[in-house]
């Protein structure tokens, strides 16, 4: 389903727990033992505790979330979670200057690892995160609890800064909760102390949903307030309306935008759309977003919903490279 640097995360729920009474395992496609002080705790007690939960996971991606006042045994930690393939978490306790945490990142990364920075929104100034965005940081891990509604759009903010993946941690309650998330543009959404048996159900949910759906985090349409993901179902920009202005953000002018759009429905099945408003796929909206022309050019050509969306969303991927 995702794939950042070596893990493969097969659902995009993810479980923390402290170290200190973890489950020997966790449901979701990533789970996160949280809570390793490297001041305090041995690196020989954190990689028992990685290889126990290994054991029990098999081949599913396990991640250790790490924090030091010093950057020697943080490496160490990178060496040991490259050599058992897990990712490595920075959590910013002991790590709060960000010249520091500027020259660590590169530091650990050359030892190979898949590396996240757990992030809180008020700690994360936007010439902070452009920052980060020139490192090889794999994940922003942003930590949205208490929050009130508005992690969405952090999410998004942080988004459309085209940086590292993006993992929310946050207070959900519900499915609607995780899915507002994911649709602004969080690959994964992280739950920590939730309910087994909720975290459990809402992970077999995501995977029914993606199965049907064929983009579990599809964002919203650009004039709802979508991330720049969304031009992928812009129209022609041939009036004033808030794709102008996300063009601006993505740095394409809107013959850019046409063209390479055009250019990249060439060959696949939404280069074809006879009958719509713009004579291709390629500028349709939504599935979700009710469409009888969209719709009737679909079962011409034998285009479920599902394909559709599987290629909006690699259609998205490819306008958005840099």
């Amino acid at each position: 389903m995702f794939e950042v640097g070596y893990l493969h995360i097969d659902n995009p729920i993810a479980t923390i727990s402290s170290y200190h009474q973890f489950a020997p395992e966790g449901p979701g496609g990533l789970f996160i033992l949280d809570g390793f002080d490297l001041d305090d705790v041995p690196l020989a007690e954190m990689e028992s505790c990685l290889l126990k939960i290994k054991e029990h996971r098999g081949r599913r991606s396990v991640g250790l979330s790490v924090t030091c006042s010093l950057d020697e045994p943080l490496l160490a930690a990178a060496r040991i979670a490259n050599r058992n393939l897990c990712l490595l978490e920075l959590r910013l306790s002991k790590i709060r200057d960000p010249v520091r945490l500027l020259e660590l990142i590169p530091s650990l990364k050359r030892c190979g690892v898949t590396l996240s920075l757990r992030i809180r929104p008020e700690e994360l100034s936007d010439a902070l995160l452009q920052r980060l965005n020139e490192t090889e940081l794999d994940l922003i891990h942003l930590d949205l609890r208490g929050l009130n509604g508005a992690g969405p759009k952090i999410v998004k903010r942080a988004k459309d800064m085209r940086g590292p993946a993006i993992m929310a941690l946050a207070d959900v309650g519900e499915f609607e909760d995780a899915k507002a998330l994911l649709s602004m543009g969080a690959e994964v959404v992280s739950l920590r102390g939730a309910d087994p048996d909720f975290a459990e159900w809402l992970s077999g949910a995501m995977n029914e949903y993606d199965s049907l759906s064929g983009w579990c985090n599809a964002p919203k349409h650009i004039c709802a307030g979508g991330d720049l993901r969304g031009l992928a179902y812009c129209c022609p920009p041939v009036k004033h309306c808030a794709v102008l202005n996300a063009l601006k953000k993505a740095g394409m002018t809107p013959e850019e935008f046409v063209k390479k759009k055009l250019s990249l429905a060439k060959g696949t099945p939404l280069e074809k759309g006879d009958g719509t408003c713009f004579g291709s796929l390629v500028w349709c909206c939504k599935i979700t977003k009710l469409c009888y022309l969209r719709d009737a050019a679909m079962a011409r050509i034998g285009l479920s919903g599902k394909e559709y969306m599987e290629l909006k969303k690699k259609l998205a991927e490819d306008l958005l490279k840099k």
